[in-house]
């Protein structure tokens, strides 16, 4: 098959690549350029078309800047542990941001006032314990919530909301961003903090009239005689 010049100008850029191999010849492809140039039909179709270009955002230096980032504070008198961590843990990541990007540091500043006065639902205030260990042999130490609520409650708090939040580097600088008092009064004022204020109806909030787990009386052993 000859190719010539007036049948590239009758052909569309479709067929002109469908062709036979053996047609695309060096002089072929030679003069289908020289005719794309000059068609109208196929200068129109070939050049109409243009690329789409989505460009991905990748947030930049000032998003992730700490000067930049809001400070948070959480009242945890009568809050559920667990539901008000997912919140915080949220915050701390950046997830309630349209800007959120999973590798970045994207989060906010949390304070969490009234540490000591957290609620856990059920038993678990005398069952749900606490473990960690020294390093030396035997180091092991345990803990039940009540103990530590009452020796460092602060560590309630840091403890549930580590764990939610991702493993690594990124996950320690985030850690950091994540201030806990056990009282009512807290150091940074000078950040002006904005209140966090908990939708009706949020699980975290506990229950009104729902009473907390009685401690019961530890059982005697029977005596034998």
């Amino acid at each position: 098959m000859r190719v010539t010049a007036a049948l590239l100008l009758s052909l569309p850029s479709a067929a002109l690549y469908s062709l036979p191999v053996g047609s695309r010849s060096a002089r072929s492809r030679t003069a289908a350029s020289m005719v794309a140039t000059d068609s109208p039909l196929v200068k129109s179709e070939w050049t109409s078309k243009k690329p789409i270009h989505v460009d991905t955002w990748v947030p930049k230096a000032a998003d992730m800047d700490n000067a930049n980032k809001q400070w948070w504070v959480i009242d945890a008198e009568g809050m559920r542990l667990g539901r008000m961590a997912t919140e915080i843990a949220k915050r701390l990541m950046g997830k309630h941001k349209v800007t959120f990007f999973p590798g970045s540091n994207m989060g906010d500043y949390v304070i969490v006032i009234n540490a000591d006065k957290v609620v856990i639902s059920g038993a678990k205030f005398y069952q749900k314990e606490y473990f960690r260990h020294s390093g030396r042999p035997g180091g092991v130490t345990v803990e039940s919530f009540e103990q530590l609520q009452a020796r460092i409650p602060e560590r309630i708090v840091e403890k549930a909301v580590k764990g939610m939040l991702p493993k690594g580097p990124l996950g320690r600088e985030q850690f950091r961003h994540l201030k806990v008092f056990a009282g009512p009064e807290h150091d940074h004022a000078a950040q002006a903090p904005i209140k966090y204020e908990w939708p009706a109806g949020s699980l975290a909030i506990t229950a009104p009239g729902k009473k907390q787990a009685k401690e019961k009386a530890p059982r005697t052993p029977p005596q034998l005689d």
